[in-house]
């Protein structure tokens, strides 16, 4: 987790533009005006702590994003963008359970990273209706693409109930993420066919709520609960009570605290989520 500006900073112009240019490739416009109207929702002694919160956002930039495709690919073992060259078949699929989750749209940005968004390579990139197919074997390779996963469970299921059977003999199986947490690595590692390969990790240092975060008292942890359970009072600490602040250019994961993201009447959360 980042070091936040020490207690009691002020909010001024500067540091309210350090945070316009961190988050200006958000999908939804952060501004000046959203800014002040997300710091308004906290009582003006809890405003500081507020400000120290969005100090720790580990946003990732769509540059960070093409970066980080572009390296997992390069590192993978038998590939070459020369077919020729390369060990075995190759196949990269969207990791979703159903359409119009964030694989699909990562598997774009995947083909720009790569540059490998030409029609000489269409017949790369399938859909997980294909698999079989196929009939990849062991001296294959197939690619899932997703951006993050922090506890697993939803690729442990989606997995175990839309996936393995498609794979039948044994391809080498890899899920491309931008990020994912140490936990959510272990789980998909541990209870799958998957190999996750991803450029950031996340530790319990980044769990806001963890006896492992030093940037927070344990007594202004408990304030910034307070209006997360406001925010969402079904997983104040996110999903899979991850306590994560990370934010993608084009979505926030549920796994980051709702006081970032939840939107509705009761709480107006800075990055609103691509419902």
């Amino acid at each position: 987790m980042k070091r936040p500006f020490p207690r009691n900073s002020a909010v001024d112009e500067n540091r309210i533009a350090e945070w316009l240019i961190l988050f200006s490739q958000y999908t939804h416009s952060v501004t000046t005006g959203i800014i002040e109207r997300w710091l308004q929702q906290f009582t003006p002694r809890d405003r500081d702590i507020a400000a120290r919160v969005l100090d720790c956002v580990h946003f990732i930039t769509n540059e960070q994003i093409l970066s980080s495709f572009k390296s997992t690919l390069e590192s993978l073992p038998g590939w070459d963008k020369d077919e020729k060259r390369r060990n075995g078949k190759w196949r990269f699929v969207p990791f979703t359970a159903s359409s119009g989750e964030s694989g699909d749209s990562m598997i774009h940005r995947f083909r720009r990273a790569n540059n490998l968004n030409f029609k000489k390579y269409n017949s790369l990139f399938i859909y997980k209706s294909d698999l079989l197919l196929e009939n990849l074997n062991k001296d294959d390779t197939v690619v899932f693409i997703d951006d993050f996963s922090g506890t697993g469970e939803q690729a442990e299921t989606t997995w175990n109930e839309n996936l393995q059977e498609l794979l039948p003999n044994e391809p080498n199986i890899y899920l491309v993420l931008i990020a994912t947490s140490v936990i959510g690595r272990t789980r998909i590692e541990n209870f799958t066919k998957l190999r996750v390969s991803s450029s950031v990790e996340l530790t319990d240092e980044d769990n806001m709520f963890s006896s492992h975060c030093r940037h927070f008292s344990s007594h202004e942890k408990n304030i910034i609960i307070q209006y997360c359970r406001k925010a969402n009072n079904l997983e104040p600490k996110g999903r899979g009570n991850c306590g994560f602040v990370i934010v993608f250019a084009h979505d926030c994961p549920n796994n980051s605290i709702p006081i970032l993201h939840a939107y509705h009447n009761r709480w107006r959360g800075m990055f609103r989520r691509n419902y």
